[in-house]
């Protein structure tokens, strides 16, 4: 059931038997830019491997100081693993600001962050306190229910968490509606009312984003389920660096993960994937005496993480296949392969993106097709809508 259900998950609209061109990166965008991407990127890669390093390393030795962390608490079970829990993303936290400090001032240097150095100090104590927040509320209920449950708790846990997922997916697009605006220009407005139809996407938020203040970055993305289902631009988009038909494009992409249902596939995958990881990390712990234990809690937090990075490239995989359907769809819907094109190429120039990436980089990091990927399949669209 699960290699069926993956399989059909695994499907897209884009033809199995597409034969794409095979374009020269420097030719499509220019040596410069390629040069300016690689070395911009490599930096990212490196401080990402470095930083998993690092955090891999740290749960290492917490594993082996976590009882006597939980022991020295003199709390009941549910408490000391509330407590050992934030103590170990505490320490982790500290482990990653390095990192986080150091892309941050790497993406600044190349003028792509305009965020000022106070916000860049402080927005690490931001993801702090979310991600301490976010223990707390997770280890508590796992916790109480390894109480109920015994060695089961990953059964009624994996349900739980995948309805707070799909709460939170249904809840976000609205906070980030604040401070948004609609789309003002009536080109572009009836632009998109043709996407839709055309898409058959039917007739979700569309608003632009207001990000110029912090990056120079261009992006959009779709988010959302049943009513809460929007699109939103970002106001860097529309700055005069790519054109009207460009614009158009992306939002039709954007369109198309909605028409897709790209976001239920998402939640699908994650069931596939998440609930066997929660039953590993049930079998790991319960050698010790399961979740019961609050010792365990850096083991638990140590086999998420492993699990989590062994399966990363088959998830990017995954996101990869249907970005490509959104770009296949987003094409049949502008009919515009110059407008793609034209995209892709903006998006190398102005945000300094890698037109193609190492192999591990790809395979690890990578959750669009490359840019040169994306470029010889619109050709390749091209190619058979003459």
């Amino acid at each position: 059931m699960w290699a069926l259900a993956a399989a059909a998950l695994w499907r897209t609209k884009v033809p199995a038997d597409l034969h794409l061109p095979s374009l020269d990166p420097s030719s499509v965008f220019g040596a410069h830019a390629v040069r300016a991407g690689v070395r911009y990127e490599r930096f990212f890669d490196y401080d990402w491997l470095l930083g998993t390093v690092a955090e891999i390393g740290t749960l290492v030795v917490l594993v082996r100081r976590g009882p006597r962390l939980a022991r020295s608490l003199g709390l009941g079970p549910v408490n000391a693993g509330i407590i050992t829990g934030v103590v170990v993303t505490t320490i982790l936290w500290a482990v990653s600001v390095p990192f986080e400090l150091a892309a941050a001032w790497w993406a600044r240097r190349h003028g792509i962050s305009k965020d000022s150095w106070v916000s860049i100090v402080l927005s690490p104590w931001e993801s702090f306190l979310g991600k301490t927040f976010a223990t707390v509320i997770v280890l508590a209920l796992l916790l109480l229910l390894a109480r109920r449950f015994a060695r089961a708790w990953w059964i009624p846990g994996a349900t739980i968490l995948f309805a707070l997922a799909l709460l939170l997916q249904f809840v976000s697009p609205y906070a980030n509606r604040i401070g948004t605006h609609p789309v003002r220009s009536p080109s572009l407005a009836s632009a998109i009312a043709r996407l839709e139809t055309r898409e058959h996407a039917g007739h979700p938020v569309v608003r632009v984003e207001s990000v110029h203040d912090s990056t120079t970055a261009a992006n959009a993305y779709a988010v959302g389920i049943g009513p809460s289902r929007s699109v939103f631009i970002w106001d860097t988009l529309l700055d005069g660096r790519f054109t009207k038909r460009e614009v158009q494009f992306v939002t039709g992409h954007e369109l198309a993960h909605l028409a897709r249902r790209h976001i239920w596939k998402g939640f699908a995958w994650g069931a596939l994937l998440g609930v066997p990881i929660l039953a590993a990390v049930a079998y790991a712990t319960g050698r010790r005496g399961g979740l019961r234990n609050p010792g365990t809690v850096p083991l638990a937090l140590l086999t998420l993480v492993v699990l989590q990075l062994a399966l990363t490239p088959l998830e990017n995989a995954v996101s990869r296949r249907y970005e490509a359907e959104a770009d296949w769809i987003g094409l049949g819907g502008a009919r515009d392969p110059a407008a793609a094109r034209g995209l892709f190429k903006g998006f190398v120039r102005t945000d300094l993106q890698d037109p193609a990436p190492p192999g591990w980089v790809h395979v690890f990091l990578d959750d669009h097709p490359t840019p040169l990927h994306r470029v010889e399949q619109a050709d390749a669209w091209a190619v058979q809508h003459r």
